[in-house]
């Protein structure tokens, strides 16, 4: 039986996404990367990827004011569908300086290659509170894997009024995103939570071939 246990977890899905629905009011952003929405003169080309970029990159879809920003190494947006950094670790910035009213929590994902330097950290208001998620989770999905980050800023007393999300590393990324709120909930589960439901459902089948 132990033998079938092990065949069925293997058979779970090994594509999916991470999905949210955060409450209260709120915005979000993303940014699908590549030359074809962010062109390599103002975003760099592979052989200037160390290089500043142009303009800060905003954007593809959603309503929020956040922008990305390249701030030290390398990093350039590649015609085959994703930014890159070019063989050396890269540095980025994601702030929005006029971010949702009320903001209580903030998830940041993305569809990446490998882990960052370490964890991204936010900071708020201009300073340099470097704040590690309280929540995690990555999940194996049809391309790069599935990676999300949530903080929860409910019980910072004054308002924010600004925010920034500092990340760096070497890796390829097809695309980024930010959803904030205005109500805290948790809705980033913890890794192990699949492979912890999927054991809890097999052990029945378990106890009852030992009966």
């Amino acid at each position: 039986m132990k033998s079938l246990l092990c065949i069925m977890l293997l058979g779970l899905p090994a594509s999916a996404a991470i999905t949210f629905s955060l409450p209260g009011t709120v915005e979000n952003a993303v940014w699908a990367l590549g030359s074809a929405n962010y062109p390599s003169a103002t975003y760099n080309s592979f052989g200037t990827a160390a290089t500043a970029w142009g303009a800060d990159a905003i954007p593809t879809s959603g309503v929020s004011g956040a922008a990305l920003r390249k701030i030290s190494g390398s990093g350039y947006m590649s015609a085959a569908g994703f930014l890159y950094t070019a063989g050396a670790s890269g540095g980025f910035r994601l702030f929005d300086d006029e971010p949702l009213a009320n903001l209580k929590t903030v998830v940041f994902q993305c569809s990446i290659s490998d882990v960052f330097d370490g964890m991204p950290v936010l900071s708020y208001n201009g300073g340099s509170q470097s704040i590690v998620a309280g929540f995690s989770n990555s999940v194996l999905g049809a391309g790069y894997p599935e990676r999300a980050w949530q903080w929860d800023l409910s019980g910072i007393p004054e308002p924010i009024t600004s925010y920034e999300i500092l990340f760096s590393g070497h890796f390829a990324a097809t695309s980024l995103a930010v959803a904030t709120g205005s109500v805290f909930t948790q809705v980033i589960p913890e890794p192990s939570g699949a492979f912890l439901g999927a054991v809890a459902l097999f052990i029945p089948l378990l106890r009852r071939s030992r009966a």
